[in-house]
């Protein structure tokens, strides 16, 4: 079985997606007949391309594709605050690929600010329920649903990680009718891409497992806490402690991976041990903002005080396999 995953990434994030598209050749290989990567490519250097082909080549049965969306997404990059990086919308554009290749009537998009830990084979045959897409609810359902005007009953997703019916997709008109949706309201779009697709596809989303996209702010706290201010949130305390502690995707959420290294102990493990693994190993840390410095200044003299790595690690072997 082939199996086919979609990222995108400018070169800004080529760190990032090489560390990502390795943990994820790394699972998915020794499972399946052959992996393709698929990169909507918004303007990744040539050097860095090569760095990401030859990494993919120590994989036998691993292939990535680059394709050039640089051009197409100036010309339709929707009105909205310029804080957000144009990469964010490349996705949109997945439909560019469906005439080029064969087999892709399903492809799970990851952002490249995730590393898979585990296989996810089951991802590419569980039924989708005649559902367009597949997600993690967010952590602030709630509060974006009020603001988008989504109805309570309705999910709300980090589209982070999506398996996505591309026939589906095509059929509803997805991508135009997400991009007019962030043009025509972007002061109410706090997440544009994500908030907006929620929106077009409140009746066409269905939910997966937190072990799909572990977000590295619920392992920031503790779950009691977490759960007890999260109103909306989608799952019980011990679905979210099993996806934390036997996570198959983890989610550093909007950084650059190396940034939040050291700051939430689970996160970090599994960014070391591919950062090992990667044709990355090479680059330094970086903290990316003062916050990210202090966060990982207050919780290293946290572990130094009281022993809180040590905690951790007692709680990993307790919920070891």
């Amino acid at each position: 079985m082939t199996v086919n995953f979609l990222f995108v990434a400018n070169d800004k994030y080529a760190s990032n997606l090489g560390i990502c598209t390795f943990s994820v050749m790394y699972n998915m290989c020794h499972a399946m007949e052959k992996v393709r990567c698929f990169i909507l490519d918004c303007g990744i250097t040539e050097e860095n391309k090569a760095r990401l082909r030859r990494q993919a080549a120590g994989f036998e049965n691993a292939e990535i594709i680059f394709y050039n969306i640089e051009q197409k997404l100036k010309e339709v990059v929707p009105k909205v605050p310029v804080r957000w990086n144009p990469a964010i919308y490349g996705r949109l554009f997945l439909t560019e690929l469906l005439p080029l290749y064969e087999g892709l009537e399903r492809l799970i998009y990851l952002d490249c600010d995730v590393l898979m830990d585990r296989p996810v084979t089951e991802l590419f045959t569980m039924p989708l329920e005649g559902k367009c897409i597949a997600g993690v609810a967010d952590s602030e359902c709630l509060q974006r649903k009020r603001a988008l005007g989504i109805e309570p009953d309705k999910p709300y997703i980090n589209s982070g990680v999506m398996v996505i019916d591309t026939a589906r997709w095509v059929e509803l008109d997805a991508s135009a009718r997400v991009i007019a949706c962030i043009n025509s309201f972007p002061e109410q779009l706090f997440y544009p891409d994500q908030d907006a697709i929620n929106y077009v596809l409140h009746d066409e989303i269905m939910l997966l497992e937190p072990k799909y996209n572990m977000l590295w702010m619920i392992c920031d706290r503790d779950v009691p806490i977490m759960l007890k201010y999260s109103e909306d949130y989608a799952y019980n305390a011990e679905q979210t402690y099993y996806a934390l502690y036997h996570g198959s995707i983890y989610h550093y959420a909007g950084h650059d991976m190396w940034s939040i290294y050291g700051i939430t102990p689970v996160h970090s493990r599994i960014l070391d041990k591919y950062i090992g693994l990667s044709d990355w190993r090479d680059k330094k840390r970086r903290f990316g903002s003062v916050r990210n410095f202090i966060l990982w200044l207050m919780v290293e003299t946290k572990r130094l005080l009281i022993g809180e790595g040590r905690l951790t690690d007692r709680r990993m072997r307790e919920n070891a396999d």
